[in-house]
């Protein structure tokens, strides 16, 4: 009789079905006009993250924190698809309705559809943008909307947030620099500030996650939803680089009731040196392991594939 199958490790399948999101989400944006139906195809990618994120929410923000040069080479995509998971998170904390939560979530997936090429580009850039960059970028919400309402997008929340999601209350934002906008846009607004500050540039390493949380508030764009994304991604997220006071250096998998005792998969031993495989670890002081705090040492990112990390779980 032939051996069974071994189950799939729930958490990598659901890894893989992410990735395969991405790379979905990433062909759309690229390509909107080659899809015969583009407001189906984005609701289905938008139920599929949904459902993900109600199954493993530490697994979205593993992929939204953790340290990888994807950031750089996809921002244009995955930029908007990190963004959609934190709105996920403050949509869950204010208890949207599910119709509410689905549209923020639409417009933070296609908030710069009219620019994903483009905003790749920049993220490699070395030098400044130039004039015809800038005014794309600036044009971009607007644009975006013009886009999606061609392509048969009617959700008028959904692209209302999508052409405000860079206006400010006190109109210093842009394209029209109005003091007003939905909760929707204000939202994906500040959603898209921290996922920016946590992703990568050339020449500009990513911010560690409690750095570019703290940030937030000192942005007069963060309004009211700052302090919202800021308890939902935690001290010590998933994807976070950690120091522990052994001398061992980690990186969060999971979060626990405790925000100061997450789980970890070791990446090197006491004296920092890599281990031979990532291996799964609680910490605080009953496991003999209190965090210390954020490493500084960004490096321990590419010590081990994603997969190997989340194989500890």
């Amino acid at each position: 009789m032939a051996e069974a199958t071994p189950p799939e490790h729930p958490t990598l399948g659901r890894w893989q079905g992410l990735q395969a999101l991405s790379e979905r989400l990433e062909g759309l944006l690229l390509t909107p006009r080659a899809v015969d139906d583009f407001p189906a195809a984005l609701g289905a990618l938008t139920l599929e993250l949904d459902q993900l994120m109600t199954d493993d929410v530490d697994l979205g923000v593993f992929e939204v924190v953790r340290i990888s040069p994807d950031k750089l080479s996809r921002y244009g995509s995955l930029h908007s698809l990190h963004t959609a998971c934190v709105v996920w998170l403050v949509a869950r904390r204010k208890e949207w309705t599910d119709g509410k939560r689905l549209s923020a979530m639409k417009a933070a997936l296609t908030m710069n559809i009219a620019v994903t090429d483009l905003q790749t580009t920049l993220a490699l850039q070395t030098g400044p943008l130039d004039d015809t960059q800038r005014q794309s970028m600036r044009d971009h919400p607007l644009a975006g909307e013009r886009l999606l309402r061609s392509l048969g997008v009617t959700d008028e929340d959904w692209l209302s947030a999508v052409a405000q999601h860079h206006e400010q209350p006190d109109g210093q934002g842009y394209p029209a620099g109005v003091t007003r906008m939905t909760d929707l846009a204000d939202v994906l607004r500040t959603c898209d500030v921290f996922c920016a500050k946590m992703s990568p540039r050339t020449g500009r390493p990513a911010m560690l996650s409690p750095t570019a949380a703290m940030s937030i508030f000192h942005q007069r764009s963060a309004n009211k939803f700052g302090a919202s994304v800021v308890s939902t991604i935690g001290v010590f997220p998933p994807g976070a680089l950690v120091s522990l006071n052994t001398g061992e250096q980690a990186i969060v998998t999971a979060r626990t009731q405790d925000p100061l005792r997450p789980m970890v998969a070791l990446l090197t031993d006491e004296r920092g040196q890599p281990l031979d495989a990532p291996m799964g670890a609680a910490t605080g002081k009953d496991a003999g392991r209190p965090v210390a705090g954020a490493s500084r040492d960004a490096s321990l990112a590419d010590l081990f594939p994603p997969a190997d990390v989340l194989r500890t779980r």
